[in-house]
């Protein structure tokens, strides 16, 4: 499994509410929407209308931290930009059709979160996607001993891969971003090792109630995609 959304989070204040302030040129006058996660479902928080480059959410502070996400339409379920905010204050800059390069600013979380997707990619997933090249290369020309010779190199590099990012689960059982990637990589790995990452979580989440729900499944769960 490779990551493809982007992800963030920010912040350092604490009161009744706190803000999302998206600073986004190339949509004025645009209403935008933010929306958070609730047990899968998508519910709004709060719009605004885009002025002067500026839009600015305002976000209950009582809720149990979730996934948001910032829309152009309501019932967009692609094409969103998801970040969290672990309840405090986030800014967010970029331009309306780019959302993927789209900055955050704020806090340590974010930047540790973003440093792991930099090395995830370096070190384990373009090497990945290189070799499943050469492997489908391989295959056209009907070069099937090589085929597997590429398949047994890339196994290793594959368990290294998830082993880095379990890891990472591990060393943020705390955190709402931890419950977050043991939901994501949860179908990658043996159900005893989803089981021993989830009794490791001191906190309960969305996600983790999504890890919880496929344990008790026995580890078999529709996977959405857009």
């Amino acid at each position: 499994m490779f990551f493809v959304a982007v992800m963030a989070f920010c912040g350092c204040n604490k009161a009744d509410r706190f803000t999302v302030t998206l600073n986004l040129t190339g949509a004025e006058h645009q209403t935008v929407y933010l929306c958070k996660v609730v047990d899968g479902e998508d519910v709004l928080v709060d719009s605004a209308v885009v002025a002067e480059n500026k839009a600015l959410f305002s976000v209950p502070d009582n809720d149990p931290q979730t996934l948001y996400m910032i829309k152009y339409n309501i019932d967009d379920k692609c094409g969103v930009f998801s970040f969290f905010t672990e309840n405090q204050n986030t800014t967010i800059t970029g331009e309306r059709d780019d959302m993927p390069h789209w900055a955050v600013e704020g806090c340590a979380v974010m930047d540790e979160m973003m440093a792991f997707h930099v090395k995830c990619q370096e070190r384990y997933e373009d090497r990945i996607l290189s070799a499943y090249k050469d492997m489908e290369m391989a295959a056209m020309s009907g070069d099937s001993a090589k085929v597997n010779e590429i398949y047994a190199q890339l196994q290793p590099i594959i368990k290294e891969y998830y082993d880095y990012q379990v890891e990472f689960v591990r060393s943020h059982s705390d955190s709402y971003i931890g419950h977050y990637m043991l939901d994501l990589i949860k179908y990658e790995l043996d159900l005893d090792e989803v089981k021993e990452l989830y009794d490791g979580l001191t906190t309960e989440t969305s996600f983790s109630r999504n890890v919880r729900k496929y344990i008790d499944e026995g580890g078999f769960q529709e996977i959405a995609s857009c």
